[in-house]
């Protein structure tokens, strides 16, 4: 019932989604952009390790964001999709982290496994070591349930975050949900959002 469930607001919330990016001038990200790099630098515990993931074209645009905290000091990884859903994770590297960065998810559009170079890869169990974590998805209620893509991802790799980092979802404003979402065992709750006009919501 629960898997079926999430079925139907996936759809819906892609389609939502799309429409809002659809709508999107450069003006309109750039704003957007501005307004969650200064939202998650205010929520960066201190120095260290910061997780972000490189945004697809109609997700809240990270790329910004990412040379932001590499440029405050921070030092930024992002995830790479395994072929089992699993997520490794690399070092972002100044000045590849653009609005249209390429982004390392296979499954989503991105370069197959074999074209990458797994040698700097630095471990599945990456998130014991930040300080922050910024997850995509695709809504989030007030308990922090978060409806993802769907292949577990983050679920699984956020049970190796210390109990004590934050757990962000960024979203486009509108997209958080008013009424609760259905979760089922394996699911992660996150502890806030925010949103593309910058607005921080602490829900845990």
């Amino acid at each position: 019932m629960t898997s079926a469930a999430k079925r139907d607001l996936r759809h819906a919330a892609r389609s939502r989604r799309r429409e809002i990016a659809r709508l999107l001038d450069e003006e309109a990200r750039a704003r957007a952009s501005a307004a969650i790099t200064e939202a998650v630098l205010r929520l960066v515990p201190g120095p260290g390790r910061v997780a972000v993931y490189e945004s697809l074209p109609d997700e809240p645009p990270t790329g910004p964001l990412v040379e932001a905290l590499l440029a405050a000091g921070h030092e930024v990884v992002v995830p790479v999709v395994l072929d089992d859903f699993s997520l490794e994770w690399r070092y972002a590297v100044p000045g590849t982290s653009g609005d249209h960065a390429t982004v390392r998810r296979p499954s989503h559009g991105g370069p197959a496994l074999e074209e990458m170079d797994p040698q700097g890869w630095l471990g599945t169990d990456t998130l014991a070591t930040c300080r922050l974590v910024v997850t995509p998805g695709l809504s989030v209620d007030r308990h922090g349930t978060r409806l993802g893509q769907g292949g577990g991802c983050y679920d699984r790799a956020l049970v190796h975050r210390a109990p004590s980092t934050p757990v962000v979802t960024l979203l486009h404003e509108g997209e958080q949900s008013e009424t609760d979402l259905p979760a089922d065992e394996h699911d992660v709750p996150v502890d806030g959002y925010v949103t593309t006009t910058g607005r921080v919501v602490r829900v845990r």
